[in-house]
């Protein structure tokens, strides 16, 4: 085995370069780095997670999250393991939300009510008297009693979400005011792309238990995450892009914008799939799969506007989808005093993803646009295919991610996929068991 050319004092001992960051890179970080010698190379200034977070109070107040990252334990136990590992400590949060239309009325709102370890949604009944909410709370029932049916028996594959929808006539109050704008947001993507999703991923989130068992984040947030799970890392480039990825005979060649060269027994290739083709030379094969992976660019905003979210202030919740027929993506209002510790008090503070309101600038604090792997039919393959492609015995490179994961890419997905590489690796590279 060679390590990367110049390390000293650790002969013998397995070289991994993890390019990138995010999750998947600080979850490998976190699994390999007691095992192995790892280098992490990130092209922003501070590492991936945690790269566009924002100090408030002129740098001396609490660190907020852009974007805001929450999970639940009904879809996410492998990170909850990894957090668990980590000592990272998370704590539950209200994410009750409501629904309403641009500069219009709200006309879908709940409260999440507490009871026996379950976080069940509570609207009251004086809310049942409207026809448009009865429809939506019928149809979400139904999705919850005829879901995992359907999954079971095989009627979700090859069918995307509206397909399936239409089909089983779903009210189009529930289809368009609250799935598609809910899931939209969940997948940060627009509402084509979600009503384009393989139903089955959809239904099988929906169905999990995700509205009893509650939301959940890391009460340190992602400067807590990155911490931690980089801690077992040799050694940190934080500001040094990779310009290339190379596999050798003997090993994986590793070249950033600076003209700094780095050879490695192992490569986790832990950048967004798009831009992992880019970086790739030489490996055909794993190019062609990265490259199939469709992304879509969203726009989050950290600001004190309360026009972009509800009009009516009585109707605010955590969570605030605002909708309209004229944009192609709803916009999600994140009421931030209700879901982060230390902001309880004061002016309220919002992060809003695709504002279909344009903030006023004097009250802006932050804004970043984020890129996105969404699922198609044609790609729902993809997870599968990389999988297959680890099985190569001569294989150097591991792709992983929010992509490479069968389900929504999210955060459980990107995970998962550093844990079965670094599996593999410990197991038929490292040999330890």
């Amino acid at each position: 085995m060679r390590g990367e050319r110049g390390a000293e004092g650790d002969e013998g001992q397995l070289h991994v370069a993890v390019v990138g960051s995010g999750l998947a890179g600080l979850a490998a970080t976190w699994l390999l780095g007691r095992r192995a010698h790892v280098t992490v190379y990130e092209a922003h200034p501070t590492p991936g997670m945690g790269a566009h977070s924002v100090r408030l109070g002129g740098g001396g107040g609490p660190l907020v999250d852009v974007p805001l990252r929450v999970l639940t334990p009904a879809y996410y136990p492998t990170l909850l393991s990894l957090y668990e590992q980590a000592g990272v400590e998370v704590a539950s949060v209200d994410y009750a939300a409501s629904f309403s239309r641009l500069q219009d009325r709200t006309y879908f709102r709940y409260r999440n009510v507490h009871i026996s370890g379950r976080s069940l949604p509570w609207m009251p009944p004086s809310g049942l008297l409207k026809a448009e909410v009865r429809g939506i709370t019928r149809d979400i029932l139904r999705l919850h009693r005829r879901g995992p049916v359907d999954l079971r028996e095989g009627r979700l594959a090859g069918r995307t979400l509206g397909a399936y929808l239409e089909s089983e006539r779903y009210g189009r109050a529930f289809i368009e005011g609250f799935l598609l704008p809910a899931y939209a947001s969940i997948c940060t993507c627009t509402t084509r792309t979600v009503r384009d999703y393989p139903a089955e991923l959809i239904v099988d989130y929906f169905c999990s238990g995700v509205t009893t068992l509650g939301v959940m984040r890391a009460v340190g947030g992602s400067a807590d995450v990155v911490g931690r799970l980089l801690a077992p890392a040799a050694e940190v480039r934080t500001g040094v892009a990779v310009q290339r990825i190379t596999p050798e005979d003997d090993g994986v060649r590793v070249v950033d914008q600076a003209g700094g060269v780095g050879h490695y027994d192992q490569v986790i290739l832990a950048t967004p799939a798009d831009r992992g083709a880019e970086l790739l030379e030489g490996d055909d094969l794993l190019r062609s799969e990265l490259s199939r992976v469709p992304h879509e660019s969203s726009r989050v905003v950290v600001h004190r506007d309360a026009r972009l979210a509800p009009r009516d202030p009585s109707s605010w919740r955590p969570v605030n989808f605002i909708v309209s027929d004229h944009h192609p993506a709803p916009m999600a209002t994140i009421w931030l005093n209700r879901v982060q510790d230390g902001l309880e008090e004061g002016t309220d503070i919002f992060q809003t993803w695709n504002p279909v309101v344009e903030p006023d600038p004097a009250l802006v604090i932050t804004e970043a646009v984020v890129s996105r792997p969404v699922v198609t039919l044609a790609t729902q393959d993809v997870p599968a295919r990389l999988a297959a492609l680890q099985h190569q015995p001569d294989r150097r490179i591991w792709p992983v991610g929010s992509y490479a994961e069968e389900g929504i890419p999210l955060l459980e997905a990107a995970a998962a996929s550093a844990m079965r590489v670094a599996d593999r690796l410990t197991r038929d590279r490292i040999g330890v068991g």
